[in-house]
């Protein structure tokens, strides 16, 4: 299973990093996520973004921080772990509560509709039969 968050990278490229952020190519790559987890049968689903650095993955409970903070320590239940890895297990947490609800568990998120080249059988390119660019014309 991969889960995702619903990030909107044109508001991103607005700020400092914003030719970074284009340059990366971070909306391609999603494509192409998706598109191989649909190729390979894998569950791939998009969760909210909203407080994913601010939300204990433990409790649950809201522990507000500023970007200077690396390490917390919440003050519910004690749960102390670095910044990013806390933010990568509320999405986890995010994803499994998303499919486990009663009645949404297995949901199709990826259909092949929606994906640039989907028609296609095969990734296997077809043969030209012996032909060359310059006989085509």
């Amino acid at each position: 299973m991969i889960f995702r968050e619903d990030l909107d990278f044109r508001i991103m490229a607005k700020g400092m990093l914003g030719k970074q952020m284009l340059d990366g190519g971070f909306g391609q790559f999603r494509s192409i996520v998706k598109y191989v987890c649909w190729k390979l049968g894998k569950f791939f689903a998009v969760v909210n973004s909203r407080g994913t650095s601010q939300e204990c993955p433990e409790c649950g409970a809201i522990v507000k921080k500023t970007l200077k903070v690396r390490v917390p320590h919440c003050l519910e239940c004690g749960f102390t772990i670095d910044r990013d890895v806390a933010s990568g297990l509320v999405i986890r947490n995010r994803g499994i509560a998303l499919i486990s609800t009663d009645g949404w568990s297995g949901k199709e998120t990826v259909c092949a509709g929606d994906l640039a080249g989907a028609e296609k059988s095969s990734q296997v390119p077809k043969s030209r039969k012996g032909t060359t660019r310059k006989s085509l014309k």
